[in-house]
């Protein structure tokens, strides 16, 4: 098994979302040690701080809740203040299993923090990233995206309580096929608009991480990791994304091995449902309704690229 050869970066402006723990960690960590600026972005703030005190002087906690509006407007807003740039966004932070719950929103939590959550955050900062340097949006999916043959759309923002097992696997796997197909449509329509910003997805196998600790069984099995890569195993593939100036954007980044659980990253076939330009462009249609943002808003800032 050959390791990939992914570029080194230095002195960029980096958001990493879920970064207290677990692969947002072990991608913050080193980015961090390769001399950027990282912004762990945490909705936990005794977690977030924590982890800036384990990696370093590199690293700074900003408060956020992906599946909060307001949240992410207040992120947005302090970090703008505070950073005249945005180089690479990795959105990282996301659930499974999680008990019925609306958010403050009126939205169901898994669909708010997997799905609608990148997408509003992405195009929020799309201005930051304008200004950055060979800018990226790397946003993490999960093999499970492989296991759909076809979209529910009832998945889609559903009003349903999603009480019961079956529903909660059946959320969790379509809001991963939605941000993968989020990300290849945003790469699309950002290269339509000559913006010099590539959107790049890809996925961590299966890895060790804190993903499962809404279900005893779960939290149990990605704990104890038996068969799963390490956290740090699991960082590789978003690295990978994050750091390759080869990448072209609109790439899915996976594994080299047939069955995508653990080994290096590598350029992947998505599920086919992702290639489907019809059918992202229903998803991002039904997107943009529900949070009231499109690219097309971005042409009242007159930005120049």
């Amino acid at each position: 098994m050959k390791k990939s050869n992914s570029n080194s970066i230095k002195e960029k402006i980096v958001v990493v979302t879920g970064s207290n723990s677990g692969i947002g960690y072990e991608t913050a960590m080193k980015l961090a040690k390769e001399g950027n600026k990282v912004i762990l972005a945490c909705r936990n703030p005794e977690s977030g701080e924590n982890a800036v005190k384990n990696i370093g002087k590199k690293t700074v906690f900003m408060e956020l809740d992906v599946g909060s509006i307001k949240s992410i407007d207040k992120f947005i807003e302090n970090f703008q203040d505070r950073y005249p740039r945005l180089d690479i966004l990795i959105n990282n932070a996301g659930v499974m299993l999680h008990p019925p719950q609306k958010t403050e929103d009126g939205t169901e939590v898994t669909f708010a923090i997997n799905y609608l959550g990148y997408f509003y955050l992405s195009l929020k900062l799309i201005p930051s990233l304008i200004k950055g340097i060979n800018s990226k949006i790397v946003n993490v999916s999960s093999i499970s995206s492989y296991h759909l043959n076809g979209i529910d759309w009832e998945y889609f923002d559903p009003q349903q309580k999603l009480s019961s097992l079956k529903k909660k696997i059946k959320i969790y796997e379509h809001t991963n096929l939605f941000r993968l197909m989020f990300s290849i449509e945003l790469d699309k329509k950002l290269k339509e608009m000559d913006a010099p910003i590539k959107s790049i997805a890809c996925h961590p196998g299966v890895a060790k991480s804190n993903l499962g600790r809404y279900s005893l069984l779960a939290k149990i099995a990605y704990t104890i990791g038996i068969g799963m890569a390490s956290a740090k195993e699991g960082a590789r593939p978003i690295i990978y994304a994050a750091t390759d100036s080869n990448l072209k954007g609109g790439e899915f980044i996976g594994l080299d091995t047939k069955n995508q659980h653990k080994g290096f990253p590598k350029v992947v076939e998505p599920n086919p449902i992702a290639n489907n330009s019809k059918t992202r462009s229903m998803l991002w249609k039904k997107t943009t309704a529900k949070c009231g943002i499109d690219l097309k808003n971005l042409k009242s800032l007159n930005l120049k690229y």
